[in-house]
């Protein structure tokens, strides 16, 4: 065979395979394009971020093929008034005969005595493609709804104060509405095998306005990128098939950019059969903020453990930045994670995700 016989066989060949999948490619990129919108108050952001893992990116519905709730609660800095605390419960489903999950999720979030809080709702849909027998892509997107509020009573003022301190309780001004309401959008692509996995999420792609006045204030887009890799350590034998990992370790990265702020994850996971621990680092250490400035936010240690369909995981940060001297009583974020099959046999063969997760026994 010449070389224009092996160029043409090699065109008809990527020319039916494009033919073959056209609809679903199409529909991919229509799907993930938006999700590049141009670059302009920073998001809560977990330790725990693949246990709350619509959170993280909306193409992670459905990526169990069992119904999966979560329940997730971060509080930070209980030692602090400016305490934040957050509560996420989510559900998601797989429904393999269309390639789709579907998810929906609600997150309420409240900073320091609940001065300002906020209540979201948000539905995710999420598409996958089988790229090959090793890879495979998922595109999500999410529509989310947004109240928040402020209390203008719990705020002081300078009419409050003189120069013996302050005066107590009197009148306040309002400066605007209490309540705004907004529609949030974002979209993330997912490539994943056997091991390895890449995400990428866009967060409030449409720039909501967040005002409470009259002023102009958009939520800025927040960019993020994760990336783990599962190594297996120790495989079962006898009764149990030789595919089965009792053990492995899991290292993970993970970036995320909002405005002028951004941060980085770097860490690892190692399971054994039913109990998992973790540790890892958030900062960027050779990144200044300010000549004496440092990003060095906090060390992340995490343990947990599954029973049955139910995993808990607890995580504490230890804070390293210097509001380690405040006594910031750190933060705290503990999650629980209820998967209950469906139908039997409805998942055989199906593709397993590598996101970091507990042995799983034969029954």
């Amino acid at each position: 065979m010449d070389n224009h016989q092996k160029s043409f066989r090699f065109g008809f060949i990527v020319y039916s395979f494009i033919q073959g999948r056209l609809r679903k490619i199409v529909f991919l990129v229509l799907l993930f394009l938006i999700s590049l919108p141009p670059l302009w108050a920073q998001d809560v952001q977990f330790s725990q971020f693949y246990a709350s893992p619509l959170y993280l990116n909306p193409a992670f519905a459905g990526t169990t093929y069992l119904n999966r709730i979560v329940l997730h609660q971060r509080i930070q800095w209980p030692a602090l008034d400016a305490r934040y605390v957050t509560s996420l419960v989510s559900f998601d489903r797989n429904f393999h005969k269309y390639n789709s999950g579907l998810g929906l999720m609600v997150t309420k979030d409240y900073q320091g005595s609940d001065i300002i809080g906020s209540l979201d709702a948000t539905l995710m849909y999420a598409y996958e493609l089988q790229l090959n027998q090793e890879y495979a892509l998922r595109t999500g997107l999410q529509l989310g709804y947004v109240s928040r509020y402020i209390n203008y009573g719990e705020l002081t003022f300078p009419s409050q104060y003189s120069d013996k301190g302050y005066l107590g309780p009197g009148q306040y001004t309002d400066y605007g509405s209490d309540k705004v309401e907004y529609a949030d959008v974002g979209s993330g692509a997912l490539l994943y095998s056997k091991a390895l996995w890449f995400s990428f999420a866009v967060h409030h792609m449409n720039r909501p306005e967040q005002s409470f006045t009259n002023e102009v204030s958009r939520l800025p887009s927040k960019y993020s990128f994760g990336l783990g890799y599962k190594i297996p350590i120790k495989k079962t034998s006898g009764q149990r098939t030789k595919d089965e990992e009792v053990m492995n370790i899991t290292p993970v990265v993970h970036y995320k950019f909002q405005g002028k702020s951004d941060q980085l994850d770097v860490g690892v996971y190692a399971i054994y059969e039913q109990m998992m621990m973790g540790f890892w680092y958030r900062g960027i250490p050779t990144k200044k903020y300010l000549p004496n400035l440092q990003n060095n936010e906090s060390v992340v240690a995490l343990a947990g453990f599954k029973l049955a369909n139910l995993s808990f995981g607890y995580s504490y940060d230890f804070t390293i930045s210097r509001l380690a001297i405040a006594n910031t009583g750190g933060s705290h974020e503990i999650n629980i994670t209820f998967e209950y099959p469906r139908d039997k046999g409805r998942s055989k063969g199906r593709r397993s995700f590598p996101c970091p997760k507990f042995y799983e026994k034969k029954r």
